[in-house]
């Protein structure tokens, strides 16, 4: 009993947070939702460390410099509308621009004033094992807002696809690539490079990474991340695509716990998005400990012929 009000805690703590990242900043100084500027912050700051660590800073001009973060920042919100076949909003609101670049400037002026927070490894990963929970929240927001075209109330509900709507294939795909489409798209070209796409043109999750499977699982981890987010935000809210799927498991599920599935209260929204949250916050924070770790051990030493 005392495990299910700690749950029923934790995902009441986890609905409160999205409800506040929800409000604007300040309704009448800068009238964005904290969702979207701290999204800008973190991808301002991703931006910025690679352009440092590269010694690139100071080569892209203003041009590559905005353009490049705002390819990181939207990339996944283009790519997801375009497969829903939908105007991506960046094409006709003013808003995300404004939001977004203003962000981006003012951290780049705090950041000139002390450059050397983006390239110690070991402060950033202190800093993303503060804050996965909150990055966790970020990408569930970017997916669920996506996932919501998807829904009979979405006003873009009828211009999609039925074929789409009832495949569970495509939530899945549509979750990766809202979780991930900016900056595996700003990875595979570079653009914290001068010149884009020098190093070639294959998908970055697509070239050879590290050789355990657990470190490669981590390390696309916000790819395979957004998709299981779409999973389980599916599955929670009984979504038409996933029926299929709760009617072949219900009998398993209702042998190991008792109940059956069938006759259990569908979840809310909110609790849905918070279940996934809970799931995406695990799975990032063993990602950030395995980071700071490694970030914190010691170089190996040269060994001398």
């Amino acid at each position: 009993m005392s495990f299910l009000v700690e749950k029923q805690q934790i995902l009441g703590s986890i609905a409160e947070g999205f409800n506040f990242l929800g409000n604007s900043v300040n309704p009448s100084l800068y009238p964005f939702p904290w969702f979207s500027t701290l999204h800008a912050a973190r991808i301002s700051l991703a931006f910025q460390s690679n352009t440092r660590r590269l010694g690139t800073h100071n080569a892209l001009g203003w041009k590559g410099y905005i353009g490049g973060f705002c390819l990181m920042s939207w990339g996944g919100m283009v790519f997801s509308h375009i497969l829903l076949n939908l105007p991506p909003p960046v094409l006709y609101a003013p808003q995300p621009w404004v939001n977004y670049i203003s962000v981006h400037l003012f951290l780049t002026f705090v950041f000139s004033l002390m450059p050397f927070f983006l390239v110690d490894t070991d402060l950033l990963s202190t800093v993303d094992l503060v804050l996965f929970p909150l990055d966790a929240m970020l990408r569930v927001n970017a997916v669920v807002g996506t996932l919501a075209h998807l829904s009979p109330g979405s006003p873009s509900y009828e211009a999609i696809k039925p074929a789409l709507i009832n495949s569970s294939l495509f939530h899945f795909i549509i979750g990766c690539t809202a979780s991930a489409g900016g900056g595996a798209t700003a990875a595979t070209l570079g653009v914290w490079t001068p010149t884009w796409g020098s190093g070639g043109f294959t998908p970055v999750f697509l070239k050879k990474g590290p050789g355990s499977p657990l470190s490669g699982a981590l390390s696309t981890l916000d790819i395979w991340g957004g998709g299981l987010v779409a999973v389980v935000y599916g599955f929670a809210t009984s979504h038409t695509a996933f029926r299929p799927f709760l009617s072949i498991l219900s009998p398993y599920f209702y042998a190991f716990t008792l109940v059956d599935v069938h006759n259990v209260k569908q979840f809310s929204s909110v609790e849905s998005k918070s279940i996934a949250a809970a799931v995406l916050m695990a799975l990032f924070g063993i990602r950030a400990v395995a980071a700071k770790v490694q970030a914190s051990a010691p170089a190996p030493a040269n060994k001398k012929r």
